[in-house]
């Protein structure tokens, strides 16, 4: 049977808190009349660009802190729709009026990471760092490049560093548990993982990142009842579902499994790999038509999935044999 594809990445924001709360506090025009900078600061990425490109077009009228300001907002937006070249731009021209600003540092090395640049992301971030020595988030961003690298222990130390300055970071706790993981020092990943957990027991993402290391250890029981805890906080979460299969399959639950990965699909239609995880659920009740429908949709989304090709030629081979059989 093919191997399972369990997935145990978890994708966090890209763009740092550090950015956002500076750029979106720092402007100095706050009155209340002002539409312009209202509309700079707000969440919404759409009304942040226009509001900001109308700030950016009083030129000198306003002082130097909010021309930056309404730069490093307006990539912020830019950042979060994707659009990562209009993102480094705003950067850069925020740069161009103030090389040392901390802000538009963290966040065009962020741009550079989405877009796997990661040299020249961590170069801006040593120099956001070298800026603002104190910003516990430019260290955690740093790791997270350093982790990309697969340069587990700089990774761990930028965690550590940013745990000095922040003890409260469920993100740096979450991350070094990821990069203790990815070390193979599963007891420090758990401690990091339940030390999170304890800052914050109402997050999904935390029961995820645990029980995908007690999954790791074998320990499905624990593993199963972090993922129930994830998704009774979040329900939208298909990876929650397709890893809670992945262990149910494991215990040698295919109904349960199968259900769980139907769940998965039906909240992301494009989860490959949860085709293919229910196809060798499916494979284990022995519903081989069904398993071959689900390898061919996990290849329609993904065709260089080798294990799902490989699946298919196996369940294809097996369909074929049992039409061969005589009949009893």
């Amino acid at each position: 049977m093919a191997r399972l594809a369990f997935v145990s990445r978890f994708h966090s924001p890209l763009r740092l808190a550090l950015a956002t709360a500076f750029s979106l506090g720092c402007a100095a025009a706050d009155a209340k009349g002002d539409d312009a900078w209202v509309g700079c600061r707000a969440a919404d990425p759409d009304k942040r660009i226009v509001s900001c490109g109308e700030v950016i077009a009083r030129g000198d009228k306003e002082a130097k802190q909010n021309r930056v300001a309404a730069h490093v907002n307006r990539g912020g937006a830019y950042h979060a729709k994707g659009d990562f070249d209009r993102a480094l731009a705003d950067f850069d021209k925020a740069l161009e009026i103030d090389p040392n600003s901390a802000a538009a540092l963290a966040d065009r090395a962020a741009a550079y990471r989405a877009k796997g640049d990661l040299d020249r992301a961590i170069a801006d971030y040593d120099r956001a760092i070298a800026a603002q020595p104190k910003s516990a988030a430019a260290y955690l961003g740093r790791g997270g490049v350093f982790q990309g690298k697969g340069d587990l222990d700089k990774a761990v130390a930028d965690y550590d560093k940013a745990l000095e300055l922040d003890k409260k970071s469920i993100a740096a706790l979450t991350n070094r548990g990821r990069a203790f993981r990815a070390k193979g020092d599963l007891d420090r990943a758990l401690a990091d993982f339940d030390a999170a957990l304890a800052l914050e027991p109402k997050s999904a993402q935390a029961y995820l990142n645990r029980a995908a290391l007690y999954q790791a250890k074998g320990d499905l029981d624990h593993a199963l009842a972090d993922y129930d805890k994830a998704i009774a906080q979040d329900g939208r979460l298909a990876i929650a579902y397709n890893n809670r299969g992945l262990t149910l399959h494991a215990k040698g639950d295919f109904d349960r499994a199968a259900a769980d990965f139907s769940k998965a699909v039906a909240i992301d239609p494009k989860y490959a790999r949860a085709f293919l995880n229910r196809a060798n659920a499916y494979r284990g009740k022995r519903e081989l038509d069904h398993a071959k429908a689900d390898l061919e949709q996990a290849l329609t989304l993904d065709p260089n999935l080798a294990a799902a090709r490989k699946a298919l030629d196996e369940v294809t081979k097996q369909l074929a044999a049992r039409a061969a059989a005589p009949a009893q």
